[in-house]
């Protein structure tokens, strides 16, 4: 019986070994090429360092249905789409929540941002129930185009309600790749920049 059970515990091994190798890796962390929202499987679009707290504070990795490398194309894809990051340093909750909104009102419209005021108010009361976010948190952030919604998660634990509506995530998006974005960021979440996998 072992000497068929060991073959296929090598041939899992290997697999396995594949399936990291796939992986990028990135100031540290690992972000697989693919991940599933919803029933779709989507694409690593691109991986970027960001400074949205004056310093260093996240990598940053997006995640859409087929690559795109404008601001224009990212946004406006359809289909379930992913924002992930790992924080590259601890902050309070609030800070981060008040940054992100900062970011939002930079590189957006005045009307955009008018028609999406109630959205975006609500924020703050997705990262309220914590006080702080540590080192190394792992929170993302989904686009769910059957419920018009996008839903964010800190190391797998839901955060707040949903914010509901289609206008939300591409704003979210443009923290990170907006028009008023360090160019190295916005370059390399649209796989402007080679990654090694």
């Amino acid at each position: 019986m072992l000497q068929f059970l060991r073959p296929l515990a090598m041939g899992l091994l290997l697999l396995a070994s594949v399936a990291r190798a796939s992986d990028v890796k990135f100031e540290g962390f690992d972000f697989p090429t693919t991940a599933a929202v919803g029933n779709q499987t989507l694409v690593l679009n691109g991986v970027a360092a960001s400074s949205i707290l004056s310093t260093r504070s996240t990598v940053v990795a997006f995640y859409l249905p087929s690559k795109q490398t404008t601001m224009e194309g990212a946004t406006g894809i359809k289909g379930p789409k992913r924002i992930q990051f790992y924080m590259l340093r601890a902050v309070s909750a609030k800070d981060l929540a008040n940054a992100m909104l900062d970011r939002i009102r930079q590189n957006v419209s005045t009307e955009e941002f008018s028609a999406n005021v109630i959205a975006t108010s609500q924020l703050g009361a997705v990262f309220g129930q914590r006080s702080r976010v540590s080192k190394g948190d792992l929170v993302v952030i989904d686009y769910n185009p059957v419920e018009k919604s996008t839903e964010f998660t800190l190391n797998g634990k839901r955060l707040g309600d949903p914010i509901a509506g289609e206008a939300f995530f591409p704003m979210m998006m443009k923290v990170w790749i907006g028009p008023k974005v360090r160019d190295s960021t916005r370059e390399g979440l649209l796989g402007l920049t080679r990654l090694e996998g």
